[in-house]
């Protein structure tokens, strides 16, 4: 009972605040490793859609939700930077994390789904060149969340990304899943960080394994 009492404590800190964590996309490959996949055809990353669906009341903390005003009151560009949900060491839902104002959920999507898709093997370029033959995607985020599962012994952080892909030719890939669990005894800022950036990792090796042109 004092474990627990203590990791209440712990989480209740600054739990009932809003954090504001600066998440970074993982980096690309180096020149040498894409040196080798030359001559690559070319891949334009059209649109990201962010289809994530934030509830009031959500049944489980792995759904999506804000605090204070709550979800259905939250301008989309609040939602468009919503990464996670802090709660105590009871469960209970508290304060938002959420991207910094300059960077969407949709923005490290684009960056790690870039940087995946040329490991995979594509040239990845920035505009849609009809002079040459472009394949175009549109990437649809169906999930990107991180949330607080209190446990006796210790708390766990766990991060869930999927999307969905829609190529203009003939290429296919089905939706990239991933997840992250981290476990540790409380949660900072910092954790969060960490715990999103592995994920982010993750997802661009999924990517780069599976999007081979």
């Amino acid at each position: 009972m004092a474990l627990v009492v203590l990791t209440a404590a712990l989480l209740q800190g600054c739990a009932t605040s809003r954090s504001v964590v600066d998440i970074q996309a993982p980096e690309a490959a180096s020149p040498s490793q894409m040196a080798s996949q030359s001559p690559r055809p070319s891949l334009y990353i059209r649109q990201i859609s962010d289809e994530r669906q934030f509830e009031e009341a959500p049944r489980s903390a792995d759904i999506p939700s804000l605090g204070f005003e709550g979800a259905n009151a939250a301008s989309a560009e609040l939602k468009s930077r919503a990464v996670g949900r802090k709660r105590n060491g009871y469960g209970k839902a508290l304060g938002d994390v959420l991207l910094p104002e300059d960077t969407t959920v949709a923005d490290l999507i684009r960056t790690s789904a870039s940087h995946g898709f040329e490991e995979a093997g594509w040239r990845v370029v920035n505009s849609p060149d009809t002079s040459q033959d472009v394949e175009t995607v549109d990437i649809a985020i169906t999930r990107f969340w991180t949330w607080v599962k209190p446990g006796f012994w210790a708390i766990a952080l766990n991060t869930d990304i999927e999307t969905s892909f829609s190529f203009s030719g003939q290429h296919q890939l089905p939706p990239i899943h991933t997840h992250i669990k981290d476990s540790m005894q409380m949660i900072t800022d910092g954790d969060w960080k960490e715990t999103i950036e592995a994920t982010l990792d993750k997802y661009r090796d999924a990517i780069a394994e599976k999007a081979s042109p």
